[in-house]
């Protein structure tokens, strides 16, 4: 896939300190998993024309096995299939060579029904009957589901991120298969969430085995080790090298695997990943550049799938450091994005151009509300209006290793040039980025933001709003606040319209105010074997390894 590890925006970045931790488990877990068998194959024993053997190479190795944990897409991925979320969404076909998943229906997982109480204050959820945990047997129980939430609330990282995010106040067991959740106020953003990855049973029997008297949650076993219900297990690992994954027999649920076996082999080289793509070693390639992905689309036997995102790649100005405190410096800014040239000459036309805070394909996205398109004149005008008719200078920090950050920010230094304002492009380790962005101590960052909750109220409330966790920009504009709490409150099916029209006064808010520099919204570009179907897109963009089949 062309993505680089995303930080989701369902989990927060203020635990970076919590993910050092984690990562250092992961190394740790060379010393000796459980999980290992200890016959790790070569990749020419694992080839990609087993049948029942699903090959993805890949550009790194997996973050940790605790979705609590769990801040990096290809963790998030391996998590997503090995454990059995509450909900998950319906499916629809395309025209595209694959299927996506339809926000606008939610559907039984390991949750099989549900009742909402009076005024969306409560919701009673009954769990399968049936389920077990892949390594134990031990059933699945609503007990499973109560210590998660248990554990969320003392381990402070990405279940209570959730947790919080749904408005959760209250958990209680009614029974051996059923629970009742109580909200602070009603949700949303319930279902959204609750079909994440980490929104799933753990066993809490195994769990509590391995509990100590300095990690209570088993938070270092857990890092190694999968404990989930979902489709596949982990069968082996081998950090840095490989993981294995079996199909889970006892999974009943939604999507039967068909394949037996999915081997993740690290590949750090994307030339090398590519090159295994192409000559058939491999069933799918993570991670390759652009222009690998343009070289594959002629390639006999290879597929691209380009998948419609609401990614958005962004340049944040810290509105409380000079000059973008200043609302026409940023606004300056906004009409000297080279807009076109970017999807053109980054992208190769598979990107849509942005307008606007909500992703053009968002939920109640309105293109009325963007003023802006490239005018160096207009730029030029508002930066003299700002009390800079010299321009300035200023320095923009991008993660070390990122090609399309890097070939992004070029450009931009570029077209900024051009009125007189001078950029310096700062690389930094993904850690410093990534912690500067939870002190909000860059001056401007530049990456990318995945919106994977489709709702215009998620966009704002995590994003925009004046205390908001992810608000990395330092922006407040408490109109903006008051047109969030307004949509947050329209959750009715009869209140869509009410919704729509605050979602549009928000955009036309934030849009004005202009706190990022939006670039553009490029397609997620997967590369495959043209014998691998059944690709069913998520908005998470994480490949579901469940739905994938073999051909022919």
């Amino acid at each position: 896939m062309h993505r680089k590890s995303l930080t989701r925006l369902v989990v927060s970045v203020s635990a970076i300190a919590v993910i050092a931790v984690a990562l250092a488990m992961v190394v740790a877990a060379a010393a000796g998993s459980g999980q290992r068998n200890g016959a790790n194959a070569t990749l020419a024993s694992r080839s990609a024309a087993a049948d029942n053997t699903l090959v993805i190479a890949i550009s790194h190795d997996v973050e940790t096995l605790d979705s609590d944990f769990s801040h990096y897409q290809l963790a998030n991925e391996v998590n997503y299939n090995t454990q059995d979320q509450y909900f998950i969404y319906g499916i629809k076909s395309t025209s595209g060579g694959f299927s996506a998943e339809d926000v606008t229906q939610i559907k039984p997982k390991s949750i099989t029904s549900w009742r909402l109480g009076p005024n969306g204050l409560s919701i009673v959820l009954n769990v399968r009957k049936g389920n077990k945990f892949c390594h134990t047997g031990n059933p699945v129980t609503a007990a499973d589901y109560i210590y998660y939430f248990n554990r969320g609330i003392q381990t402070k990282s990405g279940y209570l991120f959730n947790i919080d995010g749904a408005y959760v106040k209250s958990w209680k067991k009614l029974g051996t298969y059923s629970f009742k959740l109580t909200f602070k106020k009603p949700s949303p953003f319930f279902f959204y969430l609750f079909r994440d990855q980490s929104q799933a049973p753990i066993d809490s029997v195994e769990l509590k085995k391995h509990a100590t008297s300095s990690d209570a949650w088993a938070t270092t076993w857990k890092a190694k080790h999968d404990a989930g219900s979902g489709p596949y297990c982990v069968s082996s690992w081998n950090p840095g090298t490989e993981m294995d994954l079996t199909a889970n027999p006892a999974y009943n649920g939604p999507g039967k695997p068909f394949f037996k076996n999915v081997v993740l082999k690290v590949i750090p080289n994307s030339s090398e990943r590519a090159l295994l793509l192409k000559k058939g070693s491999v069933d799918l390639a993570q991670g390759l550049t652009l222009d690998q992905l343009n070289s594959l689309r002629s390639t006999r036997g290879v597929k691209i799938l380009d998948i419609p995102s609401r990614t958005q790649y962004e340049v944040g100005l810290n509105s409380k450091i000079a000059p973008f405190t200043s609302r026409l410096v940023r606004q300056a800014l906004s009409y000297a994005v080279p807009y076109q040239t970017i999807r053109k000459s980054v992208f190769s036309g598979h990107a849509l151009t942005p307008r606007g805070a909500v992703a053009n394909r968002g939920q109640m996205f309105d293109s009325h509300t963007w003023p802006y398109s490239y005018s160096l004149a207009k730029a030029k005008a508002l930066l003299a209006k700002g009390g800079h008719p010299n321009g300035f200078s200023f320095t923009l920090d991008i993660t070390a290793g990122d090609a399309v950050s890097q070939d992004l920010a070029i450009l931009m230094r570029s077209s900024l040039k051009k009125i007189g304002v001078k950029m310096t492009i700062n690389p930094q380790t993904a850690a410093i980025f990534a912690q500067q962005l939870n002190t909000k101590k860059h001056q401007a960052w530049l990456r990318d933001v995945l919106w994977y909750v489709n709702d215009p109220a998620y966009v704002g409330n995590s994003f925009y709003r004046c205390d908001a966790l992810l608000n990395w920009t330092n922006y407040c504009n408490k109109a903006v606040d008051k047109t969030i709490d307004t949509m947050l409150k329209l959750w009715r099916p009869s209140q869509r319209s009410a919704k729509a029209r605050a979602a549009s006064r928000m955009q036309r808010l934030i849009n004005a105010d202009a706190p990022t520099l939006i670039l553009a919204e490029p397609d997620l570009q997967v590369a495959t074997r043209s014998n691998v179907s059944g690709f069913v897109a998520a908005p998470d963009e994480e490949t579901l390894y469940n739905y994938l089949k073999r051909a022919g």
